[in-house]
């Protein structure tokens, strides 16, 4: 039998998160056109927010079992080569959210502004921490040590010591990678939900139909470029 990669599986999870996720767009539509209820609308962003921490729990568990797939995670086939090119530590860039709120919301209060315009600045500054810390994990593959015992191995052979040491500097690498690619996460998820703390409900199901609608534009466009391949 077959070994299937932790990125396959995870690619073959995003397949069925996405049936549910059109589902959810066409719930947030409906919901930010025709008149419901204020504890329906806390309903469906709840649900929609579950739904959305399900997609990078399940990255997360598979990102932790990843090994030498930990790469793929970083440009994902699951997203078009388009949305790869705009990719953030391998998703989407948290202060994206701001945008995106700015466009889908036009009756911001003065204090909402107020309070948006602070996390903004605290979330660019999270992103300017977790940038500075994966270049320093990229960084360190290229130290004297690690590219010496590289070049030594690959002009002839491994030799005693050589081989584990780079096998080693490949596991550091790796493991940073994946930490800096958890935090990154959690920045996403992190602001996300706090932008909708600050937001009425109605408001909140305006800007995560946009979220959701961008996310589901970009991975759409992967079935368009296989149909052309």
């Amino acid at each position: 039998m077959p070994i299937t990669s932790s990125s396959e599986t995870f690619s073959s999870f995003v397949n069925g998160w996405l049936i549910r996720h059109r589902y959810f767009i066409e719930q947030l539509t409906c919901a930010s056109t025709n008149r419901i209820t204020l504890e329906e609308q806390r309903s469906l962003v709840t649900q929609f927010l579950s739904h959305c921490l399900q997609y990078y729990q399940e990255k997360s568990s598979a990102v932790s079992v990843a090994g030498d797939n930990v790469f793929t995670f970083f440009c994902p086939p699951w997203f078009s080569s388009y949305a790869r090119l705009i990719l953030w530590v391998g998703d989407f860039k948290p202060s994206l959210v701001f945008k995106l709120t700015d466009s889908s919301v036009d009756d911001l209060t003065r204090h909402q502004r107020d309070r948006i315009s602070s996390l903004r600045s605290e979330t660019r500054r999270r992103e300017r921490d977790v940038t500075r810390d994966f270049a320093l994990v990229q960084q360190s593959v290229a130290d004297p040590p690690v590219m010496l015992a590289a070049r030594r191995v690959g002009a002839r052979g491994m030799v005693d010591g050589e081989g584990s040491d780079l096998e080693e500097a490949m596991e550091v690498l790796k493991s940073g990678m994946a930490r800096a690619m958890n935090r990154a996460d959690e920045l996403r998820c992190s602001t996300v939900g706090r932008v909708v703390e600050i937001l009425t409900p109605a408001q909140a199901v305006k800007m995560l139909r946009t979220i959701g609608e961008l996310h589901l534009r970009l991975r759409e466009l992967v079935s368009l470029e296989r149909e052309h391949e």
